[in-house]
């Protein structure tokens, strides 16, 4: 009879307040996963130098040679930056989906566990019984 009133209470938590929780979870692990790949700064900062690595001009006569140095150097550094934020955006992109299609993979599998426990008990006393 207590078996009876454990199962009860198991399956009515498992059902109900249970999906609750999981869904809490992921939420978390979504918010984790956007924040540990800092994606919304990044995409903020997209095209900004890398590092900040910029070249001053030297200030006084108009020279050539020092404008063309600081125009390529910061070309190449947003460049750079472009390239470095891209592929963590893209990185942390990936990881994302894979924690959203993991969530839902999670959700399915809670759904099916007990018939899943239920079958292999009902199988491992089949090989018993063989």
């Amino acid at each position: 009879m207590i078996f009876l009133s454990i199962m009860h209470h198991y399956l009515a938590w498992h059902y109900t307040r249970a999906y609750a929780e999981i869904f809490h979870v992921w939420l978390n692990l979504m918010w984790f996963t956007i924040n540990f790949f800092s994606i919304p700064q990044l995409m903020g900062s997209w095209f900004s130098p890398w590092k900040r690595m910029i070249e001053k001009r030297e200030e006084g006569a108009i020279d050539f040679e020092s404008i063309a140095s600081v125009v390529v150097v910061g070309i190449l550094s947003r460049l750079i930056g472009f390239v470095m934020r891209s592929i963590i955006i893209g990185v942390g992109c990936i990881v994302l989906l894979l924690v959203v299609i993991g969530g839902f993979l999670t959700y399915l599998f809670w759904i099916a566990a007990p018939l899943i426990l239920i079958g292999l008990i009902g199988f491992g006393i089949t090989l018993i019984a063989l």
